[in-house]
């Protein structure tokens, strides 16, 4: 405790270096934390993906569409539970802003398929008989303040109904995983009747985007993945079927290598931060050698004096990368929200990696300075040579 007001005058010596030395740490582990942060809320949903649930696409490209008659063989395939198809509108609601991917699909097959949606009896029953029904997800519902009864309208980009008009209307007649239990990472898709999508569109009929396959509980998906693509080989029409999990990945891959991009990032950020404090502190201890001349003249040892500019570099990174980690943890949240459209899962990882890293750029920049603080010749110091 005694050594306290001592490092509490070496931290404040020069206010304002300490202040922007402060800002400049936290701005980068507040950068940290985000990039970081988003990655792992990006494994959370994949942690979430199934391993026995294929997606068969277009081997071509997964944007590409298969004709639908290929999911009656798909069914005989052996290992296969069911299947349905699934074909995607993406579109707007009223504001560009307000992207909408909704999916045709035969509701039942694909609730039926993809348990971790929850749609009550009575709503799944009303979507039977209302051909221009939709099913919505519960946080998209409150995110366009949407209500069952209501009818809306969605705007497409790309497909156009019969009568040349790029909008489609749909009833809400349920909502996705609305209960207090339920996960709301699959409470943000629009699902509607794929016989309403594909007799009123003006081209593509009879084609989707990919189909959903649910394998036997005993059945290896991977075997059952080769047997379906090689089903279709050499077909205009080749597949190529990939366990959900992996069909997520591959998704975020389309943006690019997320996590070599992040870390190259932050690598970049750090090293320059290493400089930024190592320069800082190199400043600090030559601009007090004489001060500390005198603490070793009044009996301070060589290790106190190399643990007293130490501890003052850590002191300054560990609280600045605190700051910045905490604002990036209050921030997640709504970033992850409006990349996925929900919060990601909590995980303390991040925060606490961020800290050990900033530990150790603390030590590491503050290392050749304490060394030089503890060489220090008192008869030199205080002589100004």
């Amino acid at each position: 405790m005694k050594y306290l007001p001592l490092l509490w005058a070496g931290l404040w010596r020069k206010p304002i270096r300490t202040t922007l030395t402060m800002l400049s740490i936290a701005a980068a582990f507040l950068l940290f934390g985000i990039l970081q942060g988003v990655i792992s809320g990006f494994d959370g949903v994949l942690s979430k993906m199934s391993d026995t649930r294929l997606r068969v696409m277009n081997q071509t490209n997964m944007f590409e569409v298969l004709p639908i008659a290929y999911e009656m063989r798909i069914a005989q395939v052996s290992g296969v539970h069911r299947v349905t198809h699934m074909a995607a509108l993406s579109s707007i609601f009223r504001d560009a802003k307000n992207g909408v991917t909704a999916y045709a699909t035969d509701v039942d097959a694909y609730l039926d398929i993809i348990p971790d949606y929850k749609v009550t009896a009575d709503q799944r029953e009303a979507m039977r008989h209302t051909r221009m029904g939709a099913l919505v997800g519960a946080v998209m519902a409150k995110r366009f303040d949407w209500h069952i009864g209501d009818r809306i309208t969605l705007h497409s980009g790309n497909v156009a109904q019969r009568d040349g008009s790029f909008d489609w209307p749909f009833d809400v007649v349920g909502l996705i995983n609305d209960g207090a239990n339920d996960d709301k990472m699959f409470a943000n898709d629009l699902i509607f009747n794929y016989d309403y999508f594909d007799s009123a569109r003006a081209a593509g009929t009879g084609m989707v985007l990919q189909f959903v396959v649910a394998t036997d509980a005993t059945a290896d998906s991977s075997k059952v993945g080769a047997a379906i693509d090689r089903l279709f080989a050499n077909s205009s029409y080749e597949t190529s079927s990939v366990k959900e999990r992996d069909w997520i990945a591959s998704v975020v891959r389309e943006v690019g290598d997320l996590q070599r991009f992040v870390n190259s990032i932050v690598g970049a950020v750090l090293f320059t931060l290493l400089f930024l404090a190592g320069s800082t502190m190199s400043q600090s201890v030559r601009n007090r050698l004489p001060e500390l001349a005198v603490l070793k003249a009044l009996g301070f040892g060589d290790t106190a004096v190399w643990l007293l500019v130490i501890a003052e570099s850590t002191v300054i990174s560990f609280v600045a990368a605190a700051i910045g980690l905490t604002i990036a943890l209050l921030l997640l949240p709504s970033i992850f929200k409006s990349l996925v459209g929900q919060p990601p899962p909590f995980s303390w990882n991040f925060y606490f990696t961020g800290l050990a890293i900033a530990l150790v750029l603390a030590v590491m920049s503050a290392t050749l300075p304490a060394l030089r603080a503890r060489r220090l010749s008192v008869a030199a110091a205080l002589s100004a040579r």
